[in-house]
């Protein structure tokens, strides 16, 4: 099984299924500039080791995923299922992102979100994002170190995957995009970790059910 495949299944088996394989939504490196074209200035500012392409057709919702060559030779050399390290881990973090973009888009076009060009539903995406890698990072991590995942190893992914490179985006608008979304995610992970297990599978599918507004709600109002 592909490492793609196996991470789309593990959010699936989180949340429910997708009629989507994203596997097939893969583009290269001309697809993706054409669609940055499309997209815009502002996405010449994006980060440029992966992105994810979202459009509206009617009743349906087509995705386009595409990788640098770099993010994948480095998972290819050097296989997260084998080894979590300094080489491959920010690829690993890029790579999870965007599939994760990829079935939370699917399961809110599948509830009925349409407003797929707002801000929130960027923050929202992205908030979520960041929650559903860390919870893949998890898995990883307790693949290969054993349960629990020791106090250092979590402590080494939260801080590769919530850092400040957020504050090197070109525009100010990403700028606030990016650092909400951390600071959203980083205090249900909080949350998440004071429940007792029981109660975390619930408490995920109800935090990715919610819009921006309400997960901001949410988070806000916990001690």
């Amino acid at each position: 099984m592909t490492l793609l495949r196996e991470i789309q299944m593990l959010l699936e088996r989180t949340y429910a299924p997708v009629s989507i394989n994203l596997e097939s939504c893969l583009i290269g490196e001309g697809r993706c500039a054409a669609l940055n074209r499309l997209a815009g200035e502002s996405a010449a500012h994006l980060a440029p080791g992966g992105r994810t392409f979202l459009r509206q057709a009617g009743d349906s919702l087509y995705v386009a995923i595409f990788y640098s060559r770099p993010v994948i030779a480095e998972l290819e050399a050097n296989d997260p299922r084998q080894a979590l390290n300094e080489r491959n881990i920010s690829a690993l973090i890029t790579f999870i992102e965007e599939i994760a973009h990829g079935v939370q888009a699917a399961l809110l076009f599948h509830e009925g979100e349409r407003e797929i060009d707002s801000e929130a539903y960027a923050r929202n995406l992205e908030t979520q994002a960041r929650v559903d890698t860390y919870l893949v990072l998890s898995k990883f991590a307790h693949m290969l170190c054993g349960d629990p995942i020791p106090r250092r190893v979590g402590a080494w992914l939260r801080r590769h995957l919530f850092d400040d490179s957020y504050r090197r985006f070109a525009t100010p608008r990403l700028r606030a995009r990016y650092g909400a979304a951390r600071r959203c995610a980083l205090g249900f992970l909080r949350h998440l970790r004071r429940l007792p297990l029981a109660h975390r599978h619930d408490a995920l599918r109800e935090f990715r059910a919610l819009s921006w507004p309400g997960k901001l709600a949410v988070v806000h109002r916990r001690p």
